[in-house]
């Protein structure tokens, strides 16, 4: 990757970990910026955006006969190139307050993005008001802001577990070895969640309470202690209202299931390794990152089954949008993993 002189200093640089449910934007010096939903209200009666983020979801639970909520990127994939654009222009403007210079980005992806996504995504930020764009895969971005060191020749992976979409990467001398991801997330979780409890227990419950069980109620490991909680929904057949009582036991397997294709993901990547670098990993370990790295017992259970250590990011929510924001002053050590827009998107 050349020199590019827009990353003189003085130029406003930012990470943004745009994802399905959240966006985050990380200025260095500054760490993270904003974070708010990547959704968006929409006017039922007329054409037109009524507001982003945080003022979109208060304007549609105020009034939610006269709004729809839309997200406008699905699967770590822009469902609306428009939509998109001016959520990314009312972020930007509201992170970075009107400043005069235009940013310097880095924007996280998902491995797997087609080049014709990557083009789209580059477009689209750039209107949104951007000087220049780079890209950068999510768990390589990952491992730049958990603050692990990725130019050295030692192998380090890593594991971004998302909303929609899982990715992992094995990466040693500032170069990618393998990498790869599946549609899956937290929110494939919840929904397993609902279902069990639809099958099991003929049993309705929404996607927010079944967020709730998932975070606060059950553990991926089986638990010391067997403890019971209330479950509230309505019954598949008529509607009616019911209380259920379950237990953490109960549910650990169905976290465990849930989980597999997780499990299979990082087990097909480390097949790439080499004896070396096995070492490597089982000295450093596996670190894991996004929002569902915080659910209880994940990391032991996942070190069971892959048979290396694993660590948790301090802060596992926002590792993405600080390693991008940390990539931007670290291209020139690390050019492999850092993707100039200029070759998707000419004359930036």
């Amino acid at each position: 990757m050349r020199t590019v002189k827009t990353l003189a200093g003085g130029t406003n640089q930012i990470g943004i970990d745009m994802g399905s449910s959240q966006i985050r934007i990380y200025r260095k010096h500054s760490g993270i910026i904003l974070s708010e939903s990547s959704v968006a209200a929409v006017s039922v009666s007329r054409p037109g955006i009524a507001g982003f983020g945080t003022d979109a979801l208060v304007r549609y639970h105020n009034e939610p006969e006269r709004y729809r909520l839309e997200w406008p990127v699905k699967n770590g994939v822009m469902a609306d190139y428009h939509l998109t654009k001016d959520m990314l222009q009312f972020f930007l403007n509201k992170a970075l307050h009107q400043a005069v210079r235009r940013p310097v980005i880095m924007m996280a992806i998902p491995s797997g993005l087609s080049s014709v996504g990557r083009h789209a995504l580059i477009d689209a930020v750039l209107h949104a008001g951007a000087q220049h764009v780079y890209l950068i895969h999510s768990a390589a971005a990952a491992v730049l802001g958990a603050g692990l060191e990725i130019s050295l020749p030692e192998a380090v992976m890593s594991l971004v577990v998302g909303r929609d979409l899982t990715d992992c990467g094995l990466f040693t001398c500032g170069g990618v070895v393998a990498q790869s991801g599946i549609l899956f997330g937290g929110h494939g979780i919840d929904e397993g969640i609902r279902s069990y409890l639809q099958e099991t227990y003929h049993m309705m419950i929404g996607s927010q309470e079944a967020e709730e069980i998932k975070r606060e109620m059950v553990s991926v490991m089986k638990p010391q202690e067997d403890r019971t909680f209330v479950v509230r929904g309505r019954r598949t057949h008529d509607g009616v209202e019911v209380v259920t009582e379950l237990s953490a036991r109960e549910l650990y397997p169905v976290m465990q299931m849930l989980l597999m294709p997780v499990i299979q993901l990082v087990k097909k990547v480390l097949r790439s390794a080499s004896p070396e670098m096995a070492e490597d990993l089982l000295r450093n370990g596996l670190l894991l990152s996004g929002g569902s790295a915080l659910l209880k017992g994940i990391s032991d259970w996942i070190a069971h089954e892959i048979g290396i250590p694993v660590l948790v990011a301090q802060s596992p929510e926002d590792t993405v949008a600080a390693g991008c924001g940390t990539a931007l002053s670290e291209y020139r050590r690390i050019p492999y993993l850092i993707e100039d827009g200029e070759q998707y998107y000419g004359g930036m």
